[in-house]
């Protein structure tokens, strides 16, 4: 009888060694596909946002829409600005520095100054003042017109928006001033127009009357602040200068005095009389000067006759240095007369009066000189008495001069301060004074819009780009190969709320689906001589943590199986995934088994008591063990080879839904059951240690190892392609 205990044991072994003997599948035998060419960082980075387009778009929506809200819940605010322009500085004596470098120290001085936490309390205290007195002139007058009280309630807008009216100080009054200093600074601007001598001061607020009101008197007060400062500085100056002038007035009379009184004791002095003195002494110096000249060279003359007559010289060398024509032509004469004895008497003769005209000449330049110098030591001792007389009176005189001088000078000095202290230039004034603004500063909430779509759309790639970095899943054929060590055989589209007919429906009856063909390709490749003549195949599906798509993979396998002829056997070992098993059994069953595998492998049951037959669909189903059945102790005690010989020679295909690999070692003991093992991994869901650790004991096993293989399951196609791993999934995707 089929099935039963006894003919188990007495069955042929034929078909059993024939099974041994089978070659196992070289399609998983086969090495691991060569890595897909690696593209550029920028390439994938597209993909990765192009895959989650929509994700990115609903960001940049929802990023546009809270820009445009928080534009709504902002409050308007208007800019009022009023501009000051600074005195040109004036390049003093001694200054190296231009005209722009002085201009540029004088407006940094002024904006640092402006800027100044002192200049904030000032306007402050201002604005302070103003609403006491606007307080003060309420509480004096009920009969106020209606424009002052607009400006009163005004005025206390005014002071409520620089600082919170009737809320408690925070801790102390410094706590309090602290607080209205930083609202009162959060909306002035100050700065310098391009570089010119112009100063802006802006402040902005949701009144724009109040904006130019606070503009105004920001710029006022710090006008204000200079003209006291000026002032007081003026003033400073003109006491001190008023108390300098008694001083300086007595030593002008002192000096005064002294010059008069050297007057009236040495006379009056004839200054063109010791200018001609000293005229005359100086031309006399001339004159002393030439005839001392010619009286040397009348002495050098003679000197240089005696000399060439005590040479003994000729008459001609003496008659050439004598230079007298007369003595020349007698000279010229006496070579035709040498006898002649009166010649050479005349020429002696002559040359006697030269010599002794040029000694006379000599006397005379001699007299002259001294007459001059007598004349000279006369004129020299009378411009000394002038001088003497002089000497005085000049040393007096520029000490007037100057006493005077210096005394007129604070006179005048004195007048400019009186003048500056009654009308004091600061050196500043307003340029263009605030007028309340008709144009918002802020913009309009539709031009927040595209910001805020841009900002969030990045900050949502960005998000995108760092959740992929840490995305430790699998989702192409050659990462699971790249990861696991073993061959990926194919790729099972994800088919949404799954259940037993949508099942058969997808596999038997839309053949041409991507599902059908997506199973059918796994079931050939897994056990490619299966069918009528073929020997038997057991497969072992098997996965690492529950959802991975496991128990759907087998019912497929199972599905598919039958369009290839021979009989099916779904053998569930899988007791926590048991809805799809469940379904199957209650759609398409027609006499429900109630012994299980716990019961045929314990010999407490026939095999066609644990069968549960389903012929609408062509299977076989093998219920798991009793929860009080442990299937390790089972699988661990039966006899794997009598038990497989048993099924292979009853059905053709076997389809073992194993139990979960990270629940234990029965999935490890199964595996010598099998003739091919299937790894369910669920398509980008599985983590890639957890099934790495989980196939690390299944692939122990030698050189003889059942071979093994990974299945990608509940594969999203379209999101899949987008991300251009060029497998499997783009032939799923072909139209056929």
């Amino acid at each position: 009888m089929e099935g039963s205990i006894a003919s188990r044991t007495r069955l042929p072994r034929v078909t059993q060694m024939a099974v041994a003997a089978l070659e196992t599948n070289s399609r998983m035998r086969r090495s691991l596909r060569e890595p897909m060419q690696t593209s550029s960082p920028f390439h994938q980075l597209v993909v990765t946002v192009a895959t989650r387009k929509w994700f990115l778009l609903a960001i940049a929506v929802l990023g546009g829409i809270l820009a445009g809200l928080a534009g709504l819940a902002r409050p308007v605010l208007f800019e009022a600005t009023t501009q000051i322009i600074i005195d040109a500085p004036s390049r003093s004596a001694g200054v190296t520095e231009s005209v722009q470098d002085l201009l540029d120290s004088s407006i940094d001085d002024h904006l640092t100054m402006l800027s100044s936490q002192v200049h904030l309390r000032r306007v402050l205290a201002a604005l302070r003042k103003a609403e006491a007195a606007d307080a003060a002139g309420k509480s004096g007058s009920s009969a106020a017109s209606g424009d002052q009280r607009n400006t009163g309630s005004f005025l206390s807008g005014l002071v409520n928006s620089v600082w919170p009216q009737g809320k408690p100080a925070a801790g102390s009054p410094q706590a309090a001033d602290a607080a209205e200093l930083k609202t009162l600074r959060n909306g002035m601007r100050v700065g310098q127009e391009l570089r010119s001598r112009v100063i802006t001061i802006g402040y902005t607020d949701n009144n724009p009357a109040r904006a130019a009101l606070v503009a105004n008197t920001f710029a006022q007060v710090y006008i204000d602040d200079l003209i006291q400062k000026r002032r007081a500085s003026d003033q400073l100056e003109l006491e001190s200068l008023v108390a300098s002038l008694p001083q300086v007035q007595a030593n002008l009379v002192d000096a005064t005095d002294r010059l008069e009184t050297y007057r009236l004791t040495h006379g009056a002095v004839d200054q063109s009389a010791a200018n001609n003195a000293a005229n005359e002494t100086a031309e006399l110096s001339r004159q002393i000067s030439l005839s001392k000249a010619d009286l040397s060279a009348s002495e050098s003359h003679l000197r240089r006759i005696e000399d060439l007559r005590k040479a003994g010289a000729a008459v001609s060398v003496m008659a050439e240095e004598i230079g007298s024509p007369v003595l020349a032509d007698l000279v010229a004469r006496q070579p035709g007369a040498a006898a002649d004895e009166g010649l050479g008497n005349a020429i002696n003769h002559e040359m006697e009066q030269d010599v002794a005209r040029i000694a006379a000449e000599a006397n005379v330049y001699r007299a002259q000189v001294a007459a001059l110098e007598g004349r000279k030591r006369v004129l020299d001792a009378a411009v000394a008495d002038i001088a003497n007389q002089l000497s005085g009176l000049r040393s007096l005189e520029p000490q007037v001069a100057i006493v005077t001088q210096h005394y007129n000078d604070l006179l005048g000095r004195q007048q400019d301060l009186i003048r500056r202290i009654a009308t004091p230039s600061p050196g500043v004034m307003i340029l263009s004074a605030a007028w309340p603004p008709s144009n918002a500063k802020t913009l309009s909430p539709i031009f927040l819009v595209p910001p805020g779509m841009i900002v969030f759309g990045l900050l949502g790639a960005v998000l995108v780009i760092v959740r992929n970095s840490f995305n430790q899943t699998l989702r192409s054929e050659a990462e699971a190969e790249a990861e696991l060590g073993i061959p990926c055989v194919g790729l099972l589209p994800k088919v949404s709320g799954i259940h037993a007919k949508q099942l058969r429906h997808l596999v038997l009856s839309q053949r041409n689906s991507p599902f059908s063909r997506a199973v059918t390709s796994i079931l050939v490749t897994a056990a490619p001589t299966q069918g009528r003549g073929h020997p038997p195949h057991i497969i072992l599906i098997t996965s690492s943590v529950q959802d991975d798509g496991k128990t759907e993979l087998a019912w497929s396998l199972a599905l598919a199986a039958t369009r290839l002829g021979g009989r099916v056997l779904f053998l569930d070992l899988d007791r926590k995934d048991a809805r799809l098993t469940n379904e199957f059994r209650g759609e398409f069953s027609t006499v429900m088994a109630h012994s299980s595998f716990g019961d045929y492998v314990s010999d407490r049951c026939l095999l066609q008591d644990a069968i549960t037959r389903m012929p609408e669909i062509g299977i076989d189903l093998m219920a798991a063990p009793a929860p009080s059945d442990d299937l390790l102790t089972l699988l661990s005690t039966v006899d794997r080879s009598q038990f497989t010989d048993e099924l292979l020679s009853v059905y053709d295909v076997v389809i073992i839904n194993g139990p979960l690999g990270l629940g234990g070692p029965e999935t490890r003991l199964l595996k010598r059951w099998a003739d091919a093992v299937l790894f369910a991994v669920r398509w980008a869901r599985t983590r890639r240690s957890i099934a790495r650790g989980v196939l690390e004991p299944l692939r122990a096993g030698g050189a003889g190892a059942v071979p093994m293989a990974s299945v990608l399951t509940q594969v999203n196609l379209k999101k899949h392609a987008g991300y251009r791993m060029g497998d499997s999934a783009d032939l799923l995707l072909a139209r056929v």
